[in-house]
């Protein structure tokens, strides 16, 4: 039986080439809107991803990490 892709969450744009080969290989959700994300958002994210893809300019600190679930903590 095929193992599921993981399921990335891309916070901010990336190069077209980066995000297309990252589509093929994962579940991608991308932020087409570009704006940055808000704690709220992602700690979201990270509640619904298997992998989270930062850029510089967002703060992921322990608090938010606190607040995106159990496993995420488990990596801390």
């Amino acid at each position: 039986m095929p193992q599921s892709k993981k399921r990335v969450v891309v916070t901010r744009k990336l190069p077209d080439p980066v995000e297309t080969r990252m589509m093929e290989l994962f579940s991608t959700v991308l932020n087409l809107s570009d704006e940055p994300m808000t704690r709220d958002q992602l700690a979201t994210a990270m509640r619904d991803c298997d992998v989270l893809v930062p850029t510089v300019t967002d703060r992921i600190d322990g608090a938010l990490i606190d607040q995106a679930g159990e496993w995420w903590k488990a990596t801390r």
